[in-house]
């Protein structure tokens, strides 16, 4: 069981980027079920529409899909709650603090991005 991080899906859905290849070995590699919360569908939605692409949401949710990733649900303040916690120690980016903390409440240990840190 993984989260996946918003990087490996745009990496594997992105055929020229240049972690592609990276992005799928990586996705082949989790064993169980892959997870994705509702932060991750704002992420894509985000990078899509700023690319210019018509219907970013439609995108991401498309994206989410075609790696078969599960949504996990987290109470988003509970989630920056415990961000606030873990801000002092781990010294992360907000989103990457909330990520964290989503998995800390849905109690997923692992979180596969394409740098390859595991946080929790």
């Amino acid at each position: 069981m993984a989260y996946i991080d918003t990087n490996v899906i745009i990496s594997y859905i992105d055929e020229l980027d240049p972690n592609h290849a990276k992005a799928g070995e990586l996705l082949k590699s989790i064993e169980g079920d892959k997870f994705v919360s509702r932060l991750t569908l704002i992420e894509l939605a985000s990078v899509y529409s700023r690319a210019g692409l018509k219907d970013p949401v439609a995108l991401a949710i498309y994206s989410i899909k075609r790696i078969n990733a599960k949504m996990v649900e987290a109470d988003l303040n509970k989630a920056i709650t415990q961000s606030l916690k873990l801000a002092p120690n781990l010294k992360l980016l907000t989103l990457d603090l909330l990520h964290i903390s989503i998995c800390h409440i849905a109690g997923i240990k692992t979180i596969r991005n394409i740098r390859q840190r595991n946080y929790i």
